[in-house]
């Protein structure tokens, strides 16, 4: 079974300090993802999204908050879980392919969504 392939290509408007202003585009690598993982990271995400969707019912029912609490506590371990596994599929393959590619922007743009996923 072959990987699924992205390709992305952006235009980016800035100025710099010295008020001069140019656009650029940045080419992203193409890149693949082992199917067999991401089929596993939907379906949990699907699950849970279903568990997220029980929570909800639980509070419009009116349950006791403190239960609530802990289901919620259990959503955000699922959640966790899953950017873990995420994370490690894009960096076993992707990231992979940017560092031999030298595609020093696709490594920067994951630094900063692990910053954004860690807090």
């Amino acid at each position: 079974m072959s990987g699924h392939i992205h390709e992305e290509e952006q235009i980016h408007d800035h100025s710099h300090e010295d008020g001069h202003e140019h656009s650029h585009v940045h080419h992203n690598h193409s890149h693949t993802h082992d199917p067999e993982e991401i089929r596993k990271i939907v379906n949990q995400l699907s699950r849970a999204a279903g568990h997220l969707n029980s929570v909800k019912k639980m509070v419009e029912n009116g349950t006791d908050c403190a239960d609530v609490l802990i289901q919620l506590a259990a959503v955000k371990g699922e959640l966790n879980t899953i950017g873990k596994a995420l994370l490690k599929e894009h960096i076993g393959h992707c990231i992979v392919e940017a560092v031999a590619e030298g595609d020093t922007e696709s490594v920067e743009k994951m630094n900063r969504a692990i910053d954004r996923f860690m807090k």
